[in-house]
């Protein structure tokens, strides 16, 4: 005689928690997928608010400069020509335009460079973004109305993009990672290094034409990004690292001992300076005008000094980078 199912009134208490818990997960996981959609949501409105609230106090600034420069401004060492008026310069770009440490005024190679030049800069760049971001629809948009902008028309277009894109935690992407072993210089997997400079390449002329049509005048100083040591120091204090971890993964992989960390400095310095290959191609190329690469690569010692993580420079890093574009500007400018 076969057995009756239990109504779930006779089931015991346990069974029908464990029952009810289970109706209640997918609604659970849709909420948390809500959520984790609204948090980047949230992200993204911030960086436009924060964008904007630095391009309007850029322009109160320019109306109504304030003389001398505050504490933090230095005078500026390079005069322009005579007659000449301060240049109006526009930033794009990463973490390396704009560190958030310091809380209060904030680092990084365009907060150094306004020291030195003792004016203010639009800067729109924002730590964490990549070039396909910047270049993306958003982003683009707001570059395309500051290049119009009515109100000032900027001689200077400073851009700093790629190390998010290829020294982020994709970096192991880029590595070999299986035997045989192989000096430092070619654990690099040229293939797929190539693939991804080959997209940044096909951005940084998407900024050239966007450029040409928008404000033709305007000059466009990139940089190469310098040779970082491989510390594990994460980036402020909180996010990442990963160039040294995406080695550790590759040479146990491998089923190598890992190289000291002089080794391991050269295979990262390949991959910066096959980068900066790739933006002096786009510098070389007949149809494009008025970009410059400014040489930072070798300016920075690879240690504490120079480096406060594994990609950022220190305070005084950045001012030896902001220098270099002090002298690329007085080399077009002046």
């Amino acid at each position: 005689m076969p057995t009756k199912r239990k109504s779930s009134a006779r089931r015991p208490a346990k069974a029908r928690r464990k029952l009810a818990a289970q109706a209640k997960r997918p609604a659970r996981t849709q909420l948390q997928v809500t959520e984790v959609y609204r948090a980047r949501q949230r992200m993204r409105a911030k960086i436009a608010k924060d964008r904007a609230n630095n391009y309007r106090k850029f322009l109160q600034e320019i109306k109504n400069p304030t003389e001398p420069p505050g504490p933090e401004m230095a005078l500026r060492s390079v005069a322009l020509a005579p007659g000449k008026q301060n240049l109006r310069i526009l930033a794009e770009g990463d973490s390396w335009f704009e560190y958030p440490f310091p809380v209060i005024h904030g680092d990084g190679v365009i907060y150094q460079l306004q020291k030195l030049l003792g004016y203010g800069i639009a800067n729109m760049a924002h730590h964490g973004l990549e070039v396909e971001q910047m270049m993306g629809l958003s982003i683009r948009q707001e570059v395309i109305k500051r290049l119009t902008d009515p109100q000032v028309k900027f001689d200077a277009l400073l851009f700093s993009g790629g190390g998010n894109d290829i020294a982020g935690d994709q970096f192991c992407i880029w590595l070999k990672d299986a035997p045989p072993p192989v000096p430092p210089e070619e654990m690099l997997d040229e293939k797929a290094v190539l693939a991804a400079l080959a997209i940044l390449e096909a951005e940084y002329h998407e900024l050239v034409e966007l450029r040409d049509r928008y404000s033709r005048e305007t000059v466009i100083f990139v940089h190469e990004y310098d040779f970082p040591p491989i510390t594990g120091l994460p980036a402020c204090g909180v996010v990442g690292p990963w160039l040294k971890p995406s080695l550790d993964y590759a040479y146990t992989h491998m089923g190598v001992a890992k190289p000291d960390p002089n080794e391991e400095f050269r295979v990262v310095k390949t991959l910066m300076q096959m980068f900066a290959e790739m933006l002096r191609r786009v510098a070389a190329d007949p149809s494009v005008r008025k970009f410059v690469v400014v040489p930072t690569q070798g300016t920075l010692e690879p240690t504490a000094a120079d480096w406060q993580n594994e990609i950022h420079p220190s305070p005084a890093g950045f001012a030896k980078i902001a220098q270099k574009f002090q002298t690329a500007l007085a080399s077009v400018f002046l």
